[in-house]
């Protein structure tokens, strides 16, 4: 018999069937996977150690290709500007071929490699022979600070016969202390520590020693990775586009990508932003530095001009070392540069930096320490640098997140609709955010409240209790009667 379709009831059978087994396996095949899963999520678990151990193996391996993937980011912006002027120059208004590309990206290639060298040859030439002369300059007039601050207290002990006590018994009871922590301690220590474990400190000393010209390989393998990754880089980005693709539907594919986008973006803008930012603040300071006549100018500024690039902290972990520096030449003139400072990074906070950064990370105030003060606390001196770019990214994906629930349930994502929000009312057909009144805001509307409520209880009581008179005068008059 054959059904209207011209299909043997039998190949329909068959047809069936072989759709109930294949949901079947899908289902086992889902329940297997799922199991695989749990097992390798507890085995991660028990031997996280061990997982930690190979992840950090497998970073030192591939240190210089990390290298010169952060090479690479910051060199960026420099090959798009030289990109930008060769396009210019040679091809206004015209098409360029594929070899034309090829020879600008090279050239635009190498003209960023040398200008990232010579700034650093530069800072070099700046930093090392300022450095060379502080660290003298201490070496001489340190001996001799200290004996003028010596012979003042020497005199200032003679003159005052109180003090001179309180030194000679302060002086002894120093002497006996340290005589009894030279026998019981320190000397045992120096005997059964320090002497046996020399080889160990010599062999400490040595894999310092490696362990800097290991960073000086990866450094120059990283600028080599760098090359290569700047001469692909739009390779490389068409296959990770690709990758992406092929893993996800186009919807969640277009969201990663745009998410990537929106991070380079406040990643390059606040990197480059701030490296603009702190080259300023440091050329800045040089300047008030050399007008005011206060020493180790150079230096200084160079080291304000560095740490400037950290967030909030930045200008006060170079301050400290700096107004050191200058507290060993002259007490006033470091009180001068603490003044100074502090007015250089009030014209950065509220002029310079807003100028050159504007709003992109799109944080507050609050949010920006907050993140410094989170991934710093992770990652250290590297989790300042990146925290509030990074915790911006992250803040924008919950944004957009809740702003599309929101949307979702017809409400409006603007935070200004949720300021000084009471409640949200919905009938059916309209919306309406009820918001406190300033009386409310001010507590005016509760004490009224809280008067009127009171009132009302006195009122009652009072009702209460001329009742119950009146039926205590009621039975009265009955049981007379």
């Amino acid at each position: 018999m054959v059904d209207l379709n011209g299909i043997p009831d039998e190949l329909k059978n068959e047809k069936k069937e072989g759709n109930v087994l294949k949901e079947a396996f899908d289902r086992w095949l889902g329940l297997f996977l799922v199991v695989v899963a749990s097992v390798g999520v507890i085995f991660l678990v028990i031997n996280i150690n061990v997982v930690y151990s190979a992840f950090m193996a497998l970073m030192e391996i591939i240190k210089p290709v990390l290298y010169g993937c952060v090479i690479a980011y910051i060199l960026n912006p420099l090959l798009k500007m030289y990109e930008r002027v060769f396009k210019k120059i040679f091809y206004k208004n015209k098409s360029i071929s594929s070899k034309g590309t090829k020879i600008i990206n090279m050239t635009s290639i190498v003209l960023s490699l040398v200008t990232g060298i010579l700034i650093i040859i530069v800072l070099c030439i700046m930093i090392i022979p300022q450095l060379t002369y502080s660290i003298a300059g201490l070496v001489n007039t340190l001996p001799e600070q200290i004996n003028s601050a010596y012979e003042s207290v020497q005199e200032q002990i003679k003159n005052n016969k109180f003090i001179a006590d309180t030194m000679q018994d302060v002086m002894l009871e120093f002497t006996n202390f340290f005589d009894n922590k030279l026998n019981t301690e320190i000397m045992p220590w120096l005997k059964n520590e320090i002497l046996p474990n020399i080889n160990t400190f010599a062999v400490r000393f040595a894999s310092g020693v490696a362990a800097v010209f290991s960073v000086l390989y990866n450094l120059f393998v990283g600028l080599i990775v760098a090359i290569y990754l700047l001469g692909s880089k739009r390779t490389f980005a068409a296959q990770a586009k690709k990758l992406v693709y092929g893993l996800f539907n186009n919807r969640h594919a277009e969201t990663i990508i745009h998410y990537v986008r929106i991070s380079n973006s406040m990643f390059s803008g606040f990197i480059s932003g701030k490296i603009v930012d702190s080259t300023i603040i440091g050329i800045l300071c040089f300047i008030a530095m050399s007008i005011m006549g206060l020493p180790y100018a150079l230096l200084i500024s160079v080291i304000v001009g560095v740490t400037n690039v950290i967030p909030v902290f930045g200008p006060y972990i170079g301050a400290v070392p700096s107004t050191l520096l200058i507290l060993l030449v002259d007490p006033k003139q470091a009180v001068y540069f603490l003044i100074l400072v502090l007015v250089i990074q009030q014209l950065d906070g509220n002029v310079i930096g807003p100028a050159i950064l504007g709003e992109s990370t799109g944080l507050s105030a609050f949010w920006v320490l907050f993140s410094i003060l989170l991934f710093g606390g992770m990652f250290g001196i590297f989790g300042m640098l990146i925290g509030c770019p990074l915790f911006a990214v992250i803040y924008r994906i919950i944004k957009d997140f809740i702003s599309a629930k929101l949307i979702k349930r017809q409400l409006l994502p603007e935070t200004e609709n949720y300021l000084d929000l009471k409640h949200i009312m919905d009938d059916g057909e309209r919306i309406t955010y009820l918001k406190y009144t300033e009386r409310e805001l001010n507590g005016e509307a509760e004490k009224e409240e809280k008067k009127k409520n009171k009132k009302e209880s006195k009122t009652k009581k009072l009702q209460e209790f001329t009742e119950k008179h009146k039926k205590d005068d009621a039975k009265e008059s009955d049981k007379n009667k």
